[in-house]
């Protein structure tokens, strides 16, 4: 939800006058439908955006309405004939520094919009440097919402001082704002991210304060804050495709590089501990599963033995117990993601010294090392033959799950190592195992790469100007912990 329904609005009008509104937004788009060329095309799209922007907080004052601002102008003739060129003259709007906030809102929420229900436009929109426009805009509010609005203490000082009420609350319409249209940018980055085959120039735009900003600006007292969970998805994406180029090219890891760093990570592993227990979208989870695996197979030992908490260590083995009985057969992929973080979780932590819940652990491997036992199709597939590998793989070499097993039966081995790693975004030779093969580590591997750091790095520079405010704020509540700055 990115609109509150219970904020205030300033103006409330009858059911005829709503009604007159949205025909007027629907002439807007639909006048010179057949004989529409380019300027015509431009005058529509620049007038419809103009009009959403004006009556904002007016006559579009919540989620239903922001949707159907959006449906009017994309399933519109006129947008649908000149797609490019609509979605080419938004980029162009949005990359405008001073462009009110107002408008760049509307433009990144139709242009979501249109990425979720047209997955060929986000192509379109990379080709129009669409990922340099979303990041250039989301650090812009990154800074400030950092500045004024993240890492101002101020919300108990105004229940004592009176004279900063009224500078509070303009304070806070002006967060609530930066964190509305962040969010949208934030789902457009994630929308790239996992569907989209990204360069290395765009990844290498992505500095150390922004990852820094999501990081330590994250909570993990809720699963319903929408800015909150943008932050976590985009996290999780960025993650994805690190550890995707860094099989191609020298490449440090931002996410990976902070997680390590035990004044950072605390806030982020709560939360992916917490979802990783109750999220049950299976794009999420196979991302979960990612980072996961890279801290369990950090290079340096040390990480994996010191990073989860005990308590942790045992609500993922009760998770994955939990998953791995409990997924159905069409799921098998995600089998497989759960079975390769169990095999270093058992040998790599504290775990290997508790021998927690050993006899369920023992009774679920056994049960799958077999695929006779869990496949209930008259077809074996090669993921079915990779769960009961990976299963018998649990029971044979964890030393302390005390089974000695023959390996399991690997006819057509050849593409049941392959890790189904495939899904959303991942090439098929992308896998999990990879990682544990390649020598020495996470971001060296023994064939000639190229490295990044040649192709060159984003230029450190000044702030940029605030601003224009939009002219209704919102009267939300918002919650003000206060990141600290990035480490130069």
């Amino acid at each position: 939800m990115i609109l509150d329904p219970s904020a205030p609005h300033p103006e409330k009008h009858d059911e005829l006058e709503v009604r007159e509104f949205w025909n007027s937004m629907e002439k807007i788009v639909t006048q010179h439908a057949e004989s529409g060329n380019d300027e015509q095309v431009n005058s529509q799209l620049v007038g419809y955006i103009k009009t959403a922007c004006d009556s904002y907080m007016k006559f579009i004052n919540s989620d239903r309405d922001l949707c159907h601002m959006a449906v009017i102008l994309t399933e519109s003739t006129a947008f649908k004939e000149h797609r490019e060129f609509c979605l080419s003259k938004l980029l162009s709007l949005l990359n405008i520094d001073l462009l009110e906030m107002n408008m760049k809102f509307i433009i990144a929420y139709v242009l979501l919009w249109e990425s979720k229900n047209n997955l060929n436009s986000l192509e379109t929109m990379l080709e129009y440097q669409g990922f340099n426009v979303f990041y250039n805009t989301l650090y812009t509010q990154f800074a400030y919402l950092n500045k004024y609005g993240e890492d101002k203490n101020i919300g108990q000082e105004r229940i004592t001082n009176p004279d900063l009420a009224e500078l509070t609350d303009i304070e806070y319409k002006i967060v609530d704002e930066m964190k509305q249209i962040s969010t949208v940018l934030m789902d457009l980055l994630f929308q790239v991210l996992k569907y989209c085959k990204c360069s290395v120039k765009n990844i290498q735009l992505v500095d150390d304060f922004f990852v820094y900003f999501l990081m330590t600006s994250i909570r993990s007292d809720t699963m319903t804050d929408i800015f909150n969970n943008a932050q976590f998805k985009l996290l999780l994406a960025l993650n994805e495709q690190y550890m995707i180029l860094n099989k191609e090219y020298e490449f440090e890891n931002k996410v990976f590089q902070y997680l390590t760093s035990d004044s950072v990570h605390t806030r982020f592993t709560e939360l992916l501990l917490l979802k990783f227990n109750r999220v049950q979208d299976k794009s999420l989870q196979v991302m979960m599963c990612k980072i996961i695996y890279l801290i369990l197979t950090a290079e340096d030992g040390s990480v994996a033995m010191n990073f989860f908490y005990l308590n942790d260590l045992h609500v993922f083995v009760d998770v994955l117990l939990r998953e791995l009985e409990n997924i159905p057969e069409n799921e098998e992929t995600l089998r497989n993601y759960f079975l390769r973080i169990l095999i270093p979780l058992l040998k790599n932590t504290e775990l290997s010294k508790t021998h927690y819940r050993k006899d369920d652990l023992i009774k679920t491997l056994s049960y799958l090392s077999s695929v006779e036992n869990f496949c209930g199709s008259a077809k074996v597939t090669k993921e079915h033959e990779t769960t009961a590998k990976l299963a018998n793989k649990l029971l044979t070499k964890v030393d302390w799950l005390g089974c000695v097993r023959a390996e399991a039966d690997t006819s057509g081995s050849d593409t049941s190592r392959k890790s189904s790693v495939s899904t959303l975004g991942i090439t098929p030779t992308t896998t999990l195992q990879s990682y544990v093969d390649r020598k020495p580590g996470f971001y060296k591997s023994p064939e000639p790469r190229h490295s990044a750091e040649s192709l060159g790095k984003r230029k450190s520079r000044p702030p940029p100007p605030l601003p224009p405010s939009r002219k209704i704020g919102l009267c939300r509540t918002v919650s003000h912990s206060a990141p600290a700055s990035p480490a130069k």
